[in-house]
């Protein structure tokens, strides 16, 4: 099968939504299909067009940035010349050229299967509202015109607007989440790598944005000093973001070697395995829909790190599937430091098998869903 699939941002760029992109594509042609990616440049020095791992990936050359999203018109022309010669064509959304890529495909009559990895939102100034308007008369244009909706449960499909309504033609599988990779390091020298000093230790893992709710953990790390003096936060992830003023009201409390923050930045994808070794607990404290699973989750619980998840549609689905974490109330730093505390006071009530988070986290059954939705669509249903 000739599968095109679309998407904003493609490797080398990392985030849960990439992720999820490239271990779907690379899995696909690993089982024979023909899988190509039509996606931007986002940087410069990338190639035009590669094959990485049996997939043909096709950067179209940035003319603009309007925040985070990319404006090409040259990803028209290669939409033009690679939609024809698909058999489906796969959008990951969000995605700004939604429009015109499913447009095209269904004049062309080509089946469009659309993944909606997490909602939209913006801030609350004007111009945001307005980007945020746009977007989702892109988003519906594209979802009206697909033949089957997929995103990772049915807990975010049934309580997030733009797939509750269209509920009769939406799926849900759980994601492909490979293994971490190890690097080798001791303990010793993970926590050397990353200036890490006390225990236990709290994992971030993410952006430096409002929504993904680091005030709020930052807040209720104080209440776990409390009990648990030396205990660490490490906060790993893209500290500076356009737009986000986070990581401003955070500088003084990183500057101070006492605070227990530890911040490095963007952690390489081949180091991920370290933070775990060193984590007694991820923390993933979103405060809005724009988080829709959190594959960090499994991540973590692959390597025996258990997770405290806001209680979001989605977000505690990892938690409540293998019941190694807990729920806390959303936006609420009480609520979430007596979820960590829960965890940190009790760690091996938490504990489960590795062979049972890899069971109920299969990227073969992730790939078979995927290849019956295509089949499906192919043949004209839904």
């Amino acid at each position: 099968m000739k599968i095109l699939m679309a998407i904003d941002y493609y490797r080398p760029h990392v985030s849960g939504l990439t992720l999820y992109a490239e271990h779907l594509a690379e899995g696909l042609a690993g089982r024979g299909h023909s899988v190509r990616v039509l996606t931007h440049r986002h940087l410069p020095d990338l190639p035009i067009e590669t094959e990485e791992n049996g997939v043909g990936v096709v950067r179209a050359p940035v003319a603009a940035r309007i925040g985070k999203a990319l404006v090409s018109p040259a990803i028209l022309a290669d939409a033009l010349a690679e939609i024809p010669k698909a058999d489906v064509l796969h959008l990951h959304a969000p995605l700004v050229n939604a429009i015109f890529l499913s447009g095209l495909a269904a004049t062309l009559r080509v089946p469009i299967i659309v993944t909606f990895h997490c909602d939209l939102h913006t801030g609350p100034a004007a111009s945001e509202r307005l980007v945020e308007a746009i977007s989702r008369a892109s988003q519906d244009f594209a979802l009206d015109r697909a033949t089957r909706i997929v995103t990772y449960t049915e807990d975010y499909a049934r309580h997030t607007r733009p797939l509750a309504s269209r509920i009769e033609k939406v799926g849900w599988v759980r994601p492909p989440v490979p293994d971490p990779p190890a690097t080798g390091r001791t303990e010793a020298e993970a926590r050397e790598r990353f200036g890490v000093r006390g225990e236990p230790v709290l994992l971030f893992l993410g952006r430096f944005a409002e929504e993904k709710g680091l005030p709020v953990l930052v807040d209720a790390f104080a209440t776990v000093r409390r009990r648990y003096p030396g205990a660490v936060l490490l906060m790993a992830g893209a500290r500076d973001v356009p737009g986000e003023t986070v990581l401003e009201r955070l500088r003084p409390l990183l500057k101070d070697p006492a605070s227990g923050l530890v911040a490095p930045g963007i952690v390489p994808p081949d180091e991920i395995g370290d933070l775990f070794t060193l984590a007694d607990v991820l923390v993933l404290p979103s405060i809005n829909a724009t988080e829709s699973f959190g594959l960090v989750q499994v991540e973590a619980m692959l390597r025996g790190v258990p997770s405290v998840a806001s209680d979001l549609p989605g977000v505690r689905q990892p938690v409540l599937l293998t019941g190694m974490g807990e729920i806390a109330p959303i936006g609420d730093a009480p609520g979430l430091a007596g979820a960590i505390l829960r965890v940190l006071d009790d760690p091996g009530r938490y504990r489960r098998p590795r062979e049972e988070i890899r069971a109920l986290f299969s990227a073969d059954d992730t790939f078979d869903f995927y290849e019956a939705t295509y089949a499906s669509a192919l043949r004209g249903g839904a």
